[in-house]
């Protein structure tokens, strides 16, 4: 990598500001597999990687799956996978002042100049309860060498933070896909994933004051500007977190072209509460989709209507907090085709007769979306 921002987003200028450099980050990584079947019921299948990036230790993955015939089209699988996940290069070297507190890279290369790393910070809700008060008389503040005026410094509790480290993941999964009575494609799997150093993000209050782009950075006082000493770094939960889920899905081919699809998504989050802590999984609990399609339903002519619902789930990152609604969608499209010219006309439209909706916290309001296209292709029959 070879990164870029001129001071805007990743820490190109720590120093004064104006003096930018480019963040380089070295990464490689290896990678070999083999197959062996054995008879014409199973294949099994095993792989090793070795990654190594230079601002963190070399990873080892291997990996091993297989895939069992019960019968013509119907087949059983199952695999167990190790794997692990590098912070990206914003979660290395990124310094952007937010509102929740400033973005910091949590690489020791970016982080160790600001001292807020191993026990150079308070956790953010201790530092809030140790500044709030009715009071001006018991109000606590933090002074540029660390000390304490005012309030109650028992309140204050020390965030040990380490940098920044590689997540990693143990998963095991299970499966079947199969055709039913010529007329139904069944794929059912479950997995279970074990995380252990997750990847999440924690708010903390700098307990002395540092300097960056030459200019100082109080502790203990909460901004938005360079000015501000709340900090929202990378780091690793000290728990494992697991995750499990169901995925279901199904194709029904009727008569005269006609199909029905559907699939169903269960996701399970597993995490010991931290108040301090924010896992950001982002992800539902319980979606699916349901459709019908005909792709002749007359000569030369198609269709396709589709269903999409998730329900409401907690967003979390480092810049928020958010409840993300529940949302269903119908998408639905007509398309037609022209031989002589060799040319498919599509019309069709997305959120048909919904309201606007939102994904996730920061994202723009998603609305309805009509299009009309014309495809050309050499090889249309």
């Amino acid at each position: 990598y070879d990164l870029n921002s001129s001071g805007t987003v990743y820490n190109d200028a720590p120093d004064d500001g104006v003096t930018f450099h480019r963040t380089k980050i070295n990464e490689g990584g290896v990678y070999t597999q083999i197959a062996k079947k054995f008879g014409d019921k199973l294949k099994l299948t095993g792989s090793m990687r070795y990654d190594k990036n230079e601002n963190f230790d070399g990873q080892l993955t291997p990996r091993i799956a297989g895939v069992f015939k019960l019968a013509e089209n119907n087949n059983l699988r199952a695999s167990f996978q190790t794997g692990f996940r590098n912070p990206g290069t914003q979660a290395q070297f990124i310094y952007f002042p937010a509102t929740g507190g400033t973005l910091l890279g949590s690489t020791e290369a970016n982080a160790s100049r600001y001292g807020v790393h191993n026990g150079g910070a308070y956790t953010q809700l201790s530092y809030k309860d140790f500044t709030t008060s009715t009071s001006t008389y018991t109000r606590g503040t933090l002074n540029p060498d660390g000390t304490t005026s005012g309030g109650d410094p028992a309140k204050l509790i020390t965030a040990n933070i380490p940098y920044v480290q590689p997540e990693q993941l143990k998963a095991f999964e299970f499966g079947y896909k199969g055709i039913l009575a010529q007329k139904i494609l069944v794929d059912i799997n479950y997995y279970y994933s074990s995380y252990s150093d997750f990847i999440g993000g924690q708010i903390v209050a700098i307990k002395k004051e540092t300097k960056h782009q030459g200019v100082v950075v109080p502790a203990g006082t909460p901004g938005a500007t360079v000015a501000g000493s709340l900090y929202s770094l990378y780091t690793n939960s000290t728990k494992d977190v697991k995750s499990q889920g169901i995925g279901v899905g199904l194709v029904y081919t009727l008569p005269r072209n006609f199909e029905v699809n559907a699939n169903y998504n269960y996701a399970k989050f597993e995490a010991d509460e931290d108040a301090n802590f924010r896992a950001g999984f982002n992800t539902p609990t319980n979606r699916f989709n349901v459709g019908v399609s005909n792709r002749k339903v007359m000569k030369n002519l198609g269709f396709n209507i589709n269903f999409r619902w998730q329900e409401g789930f907690l967003w979390q990152s480092s810049y928020g907090l958010w409840n993300v609604p529940e949302y269903g969608v119908i998408d639905a499209q007509i398309n037609y085709k022209v031989p002589k010219i060799k040319t498919m006309f599509k019309i069709g439209g997305t959120n048909l007769g919904g309201g606007d909706y939102r994904t996730n916290l920061g994202s723009p309001f998603i609305g309805q979306q009509y299009y009309i296209s014309l495809t050309f292709d050499e090889f249309l029959k």
